[in-house]
């Protein structure tokens, strides 16, 4: 089979970009659910356009095409590297570069690790002159009491606001009543710790839930993966549900996650912790958020399978078993 002409590739990648802008406008789940698969289909003929600019520099949307990646490179962290891999290509080319700057979107709005050679590339492209102004960046209040001395080496390895480590796990299970010496037990799915420091929010708590539920993070069973060839690829809570595979959360408080070195770098300090009372009713709205997420997200239609949500107490002794088939973390800041 030949391989398809760039007129061809050229029209995937339009079609591809209508279906990626029109995510810009749906509902949460609806980005939630569809911006990945979406990313992938834009990605792969960006991939295959690589060495044809004059055909990539056709294209008219533009402006949709940054707000969409730019919207991705956020909501997915975990997918930089591909994200990445589309911004490399896309800077070789002026138009594409000056898109960018007249959308009104500067190099920190892309991921990281592609900032400051993206950030040179747009100043060879664009005379400064003609560059938007850079918005000011957010000032954090540690930095604000410490006024000019200087970051300590604590302010660099402290969570911010929410932070949560996942685990995916194959079993596990958790003491939920230390009096009557109840377990709580879930099988294939995430064990989730989280701790809430003084910029927690709501709103965080109800984003960190969904984007765990939809993150490729979890993987179906042995027995799924055998009858699909062996593939072992990560999915999502949600989509797995909604296959009909059986998954489950664990969700337990651990608010040594907002621990900060002290000024000798030695010791260990909590003082950016919630308050116990705040920090309580941000667990029991994030154990309500994964519920009522996947609720929503899942379905009822056949064959999807209700999500298990089992969660300890915030207070109290935490005893816990797991087993896995290997490490696989991840560590994210909401």
């Amino acid at each position: 089979m030949a391989d398809p002409s760039v007129e061809e590739l050229l029209e995937r990648l339009k079609k591809s970009l209508v279906a990626a802008t029109a995510l810009l406008g749906e509902t949460p789940a609806n980005w939630e659910n569809k911006c990945e698969d979406a990313f992938s289909k834009f990605r792969l003929t960006v991939v295959h356009l690589r060495k044809e600019r004059a055909a990539l520099d056709t294209i008219e949307d533009k402006n949709g095409a940054w707000r969409f990646i730019c919207k991705f490179g956020k909501t997915r962290p975990f997918l930089h590297d591909r994200c990445n891999e589309v911004l490399k290509i896309l800077m070789t080319s002026d138009l594409w570069m000056q898109a960018f700057a007249q959308a009104g979107f500067r190099p920190n709005d892309l991921p990281p690790a592609v900032a400051d050679e993206f950030d040179k590339r747009l100043r060879e492209a664009i005379p400064d002159d003609e560059l938007p102004p850079v918005p000011p960046p957010r000032e954090r209040p540690a930095e604000r009491a410490r006024g000019d001395a200087g970051p300590s080496v604590s302010t660099v390895f402290r969570p911010a606001n929410m932070a949560v480590v996942v685990q995916r796990c194959t079993t596990a299970k958790i003491l939920v009543d230390e009096r009557m010496q109840m377990w709580g037990e879930i099988g294939r799915g995430l064990v989730i710790s989280v701790s809430f420091s003084k910029g927690a929010t709501q709103d965080a708590v109800q984003h960190a839930a969904r984007f765990l539920l939809t993150a490729r993070l979890s993987m179906r069973s042995e027995r799924a993966r055998a009858s699909a060839g062996g593939a072992s690829s990560a999915e999502s809570v949600v989509s797995l549900c909604k296959a009909g595979e059986e998954q489950g959360i664990l969700l337990m408080p651990q608010a040594s996650l907002c621990s900060e070195l002290g000024k000798d770098n030695i010791g260990l300090q909590y003082s950016h912790g919630c308050p116990e009372t705040q920090a309580s009713a941000l667990y029991k709205a994030f154990i309500a958020a994964f519920r009522s997420s996947a609720a929503e997200l899942i379905g009822t239609a056949a064959p999807a399978k209700e999500l298990r949500v089992v969660a300890c107490n915030f207070s109290g002794r935490q005893s816990m078993e797991m087993t896995s088939d290997g490490p696989f973390m991840h560590a994210f800041n909401f």
